[in-house]
């Protein structure tokens, strides 16, 4: 059954990865024409660095480069390349000291995340003995803070990046910024749904469309709940056998569960999976109470069709929260997993919050196999239905809240970074883990709760500052550290 487990597990990661979205970086490399005949070697020596760059950049995403600008009117020219093939971020490297004009014309008109790469092939030099041409290559850092001015001045957003290229933290900077920014692009693009209703007297739950619509040019997909109905009715037994036998290899049932449990949620993913795949969505919230019992079941039962969903990069988030659904989309597009939770309690022996969310989750965020128990009652909702829990890995996480309130034109990110630590957790059929934060429970609650946020928080693996930074920035979301 393990290997049954992982071969799953595999397929699902693999047909996520047929969503994904590949980067697409500008890379704007600058240099200073009157040097050229000055120092015959220096433009050749330069070059040679470039290309090394730009072989590491093209590890990580698809490069959009222009000549090398080292006169305005190329810069010109960079900067209808650069409008002509999007890119998701633009990395700015002089070979050498360059005049600032080298960049103003080529990124006046754009409107993504800026990175001035202050960084150099080499470690260090031998001082003593370098000629002019040497000092000359080793010389980019001078015309950082004149590069920084004039995006200061075009009222541009950036942050510098130093380091050496062979510098692991300086690549694992690099590697995050176009991860941030990718997934903005994807972001901007991807459909969002609701399905039902939200969450009766919730009203943290709500999205504002006009806010969606700021943010994306998109509105809300709005299947009705009467599409899954009719597709759980087209099911097929081929169909419902398949998927029956993936749920057993994917989750370690007890023995409350019966087969009729593991086939009404292995037909209803497939209804799921048609509508959601249907309308193309990468993100949902859903809710119903239903007066039907086959309707609400239809709910109360898709814990296992969701999860599944969100292990293939289209999360759902009950109670209808669209908001923290693309809180987590976020997660997932950072490569940190993502589920939907809520602060359970507070154990101040242990100085820890215990963090979980009845209903659906996120199978790839589970340690080992998750488990499944059937739950007669669902706590403040209707119907009975299949309840998973799951062992997390201890480590770095970062917690995500996507708000409305106080949040300018489109919407704020909150978000803090914390460890989920080893220890007892409940097993009550609902995914939760004990998160330790990096501030005294007091002083965190009081200043997240300042921000406005709604009760609702995705998690994720690692510490996400840096992509999230840049995801914000690309969004022009506010964002607020905790």
């Amino acid at each position: 059954m393990t290997t049954g487990f992982e071969e799953i597990k595999q397929r699902l990661l693999d047909e996520k990865k047929k969503t994904e979205v590949w980067p697409r970086i500008g890379l704007l490399p600058t240099g200073h024409f009157r040097y050229w005949p000055q120092f015959p070697r220096l433009k050749s020596l330069g070059m040679e660095m470039y290309q090394q760059l730009l072989t590491m950049i093209g590890q990580w995403a698809e490069v959009v480069v222009p000549d090398l600008v080292d006169t305005a009117e190329k810069s010109v020219q960079a900067g209808e390349l650069f409008g002509k093939t999007p890119v998701d971020m633009i990395l700015i490297f002089p070979l050498g000291y360059t005049t600032s004009m080298m960049i103003v014309p080529a990124v006046h008109g754009l409107d993504v995340p800026i990175r001035l790469l202050n960084a150099h092939v080499d470690r260090t030099y031998d001082y003593a003995t370098a000629d002019t041409t040497t000092y000359l290559f080793h010389e980019g850092v001078c015309c950082i803070p004149e590069y920084s001015g004039a995006l200061v001045n075009l009222g541009k957003s950036f942050k510098v990046r130093t380091g050496y290229f062979d510098d692991a933290r300086l690549q694992k900077e690099l590697q995050a910024d176009i991860r941030g920014a990718a997934a903005a692009r994807f972001f901007k693009g991807m459909n969002v749904g609701l399905i039902g209703e939200v969450y009766t007297h919730m009203t943290d739950m709500p999205i504002d469309e006009h806010r969606l619509l700021k943010a994306t040019g998109k509105m809300l997909e709005q299947p009705e709940v009467e599409e899954i109905e009719n597709a759980f009715a087209r099911v097929t037994e081929d169909q419902l056998e398949d998927m029956y036998s993936q749920f057993r290899a994917l989750y370690e049932v007890d023995n409350t569960v019966t087969n009729e449990h593991m086939r009404f949620s292995a037909q209803a993913a497939l209804a799921y999976d048609e509508i959601i795949n249907r309308h193309d969505i990468f993100a949902f919230g859903y809710y119903w109470w239903g007066e039907r019992e086959l309707v609400t079941q239809l709910r109360a039962q898709s814990n296992l069709a969701v999860s599944r969903l969100a292990a293939l990069g289209r999360p759902g988030v009950t109670e209808g929260d669209v908001k923290s659904a693309m809180a987590v989309k976020i997660m997932d597009l950072l490569g940190a997993g993502g589920m939907f939770v809520e602060f359970f309690s507070m154990d101040f022996e242990d100085n820890f919050v215990l963090m979980g969310h009845d209903g659906p989750s996120n199978i790839n965020m589970a340690r080992g196999r998750p488990r499944v128990q059937h739950l007669e009652i669902q706590h403040g909702k209707t119907g009975h239905g299949l309840g998973i829990d799951f062992d997390m890995a201890a480590g770095p996480v970062t917690l995500l809240n996507l708000t409305q309130f106080d949040a300018g034109e489109t919407f704020k990110m909150i978000y803090s970074v914390g460890e989920i630590i080893s220890g007892p957790i409940l097993r009550i059929g609902n995914p939760n883990c004990r998160v330790r934060l990096q501030k005294p429970i007091h002083e965190f609650m009081d200043e997240w709760c300042q921000q406005g946020p709604a009760h609702h928080i995705a998690i994720g693996y690692g510490d996400l500052t840096v992509e999230l930074e840049i995801f914000a920035n690309a969004m022009q979301f506010q964002i607020v550290r905790i």
